[in-house]
């Protein structure tokens, strides 16, 4: 869905100025355009409008990292595995686009890795399996949501196993090539 070469348009807009010394100063940070970097904070937004429908909140690491330590394993394995089950599937009913495995990749990849900012991930394609590799720095029971709901999301909408590793820092998932 993000892969393909997409068509550009010209189009003007007025800024404050204001805003527009943020994104250059932020540009320049990162060693991009402005436009480049206006690209990719719109498409990050086009994403995350789905997400903020459902009332998602902005905390810091710390702070969201110190609640979960305050939650019991069993608790959290059971909202992941709920959340992959059925919050999931309603985001892509949301969003209108049917479950499909190369868009539940592209949900983790993009919208939760990327934009999200819930970990880093890694995608490896190997001849019989791929293999996705999220880390993170929120601890163990970040790990343990992030296994449950993946798990969840990959048996309800793709009738799908996965093989789940998981760290205190990371969940490895590998995907069999032959489940596919």
């Amino acid at each position: 869905m993000l892969t393909k070469k997409r068509k550009t348009v010209g189009r003007s807009f007025r800024i404050d100025e204001e805003w527009l010394n943020v994104l250059t100063e932020e540009a320049e940070k990162q060693g991009v355009s402005v436009n480049s970097l206006l690209n990719r904070l719109l498409q990050q937004y086009a994403y995350l409008r789905y997400m903020l429908r459902y009332g998602a909140i902005t905390l810091t690491s710390k702070g969201f990292s110190n609640i979960l330590e305050c939650c019991a394993d069993d608790k959290i394995k059971q909202k992941g595995k709920e959340a992959g089950e059925s919050i999931v599937k309603d985001l892509l009913l949301t969003m209108g686009v049917p479950p499909s495995y190369s868009f539940v990749l592209c949900l983790v990849k993009k919208l939760l890795s990327e934009f999200a900012g819930w970990f880093e991930c890694d995608h490896h394609i190997k001849r019989d399996k791929e293999i996705l590799h999220l880390r993170h720095d929120l601890g163990k029971k970040w790990s343990i949501y992030l296994a449950t709901i993946t798990s969840g999301t990959f048996n309800s909408l793709l009738n799908q196993e996965v093989g789940i590793e998981l760290s205190d820092s990371s969940v490895t998932i590998t995907i069999s090539k032959q489940n596919k």
